[in-house]
């Protein structure tokens, strides 16, 4: 009966030692994939904000390429800067906004060219530019 026993007790032990592996190995997998889980909603996440940012740049490109005076919106501009436009010069007058308005710029006819510090120069594009008809 000892024998019998002592079989009786190391098969036990080895089935709560496999058993204790077998437990192991279903944490580390439950635990992978609760990994893998939380990597696929991150990579949700980013491309749902990929696909508004990409919108959003698509719209604002449309939208300015649509004004007409899209070129106007040169953050570099400094007041007294001249502006070539097909209707022609204008003038910045300064703003303390960014995008820029026709309301920011003034024409330059031929009295404010002689006016400005670069008369000669400005005189010279307003009288090269085609006039209506021509």
């Amino acid at each position: 009966m000892t024998i019998t026993r002592l079989v009786f007790c190391i098969g036990l032990s080895a089935m709560a030692l496999h058993g204790a592996a077998a437990e192991e190995t279903a944490r580390v997998d439950d635990g992978r994939v609760e990994w893998l889980r939380r990597i696929d909603e991150a990579r949700e996440r980013y491309d749902a904000f990929a696909s508004r940012v990409a919108a959003d740049l698509d719209r604002a490109v449309e939208a300015r390429a649509a004004r007409e005076d899209a070129g106007l919106d040169d953050p570099t501009l400094r007041r007294g800067d001249i502006v070539v436009t097909a209707t022609g010069l204008l003038m910045f007058k300064g703003s303390s906004k960014f995008i820029y308005d026709r309301s920011d710029f003034e024409p330059v006819g031929e009295a404010g060219a002689r006016r400005s510090d670069h008369c000669a120069a400005l005189l010279g594009i307003l009288r090269a530019r085609p006039r209506a008809g021509r």
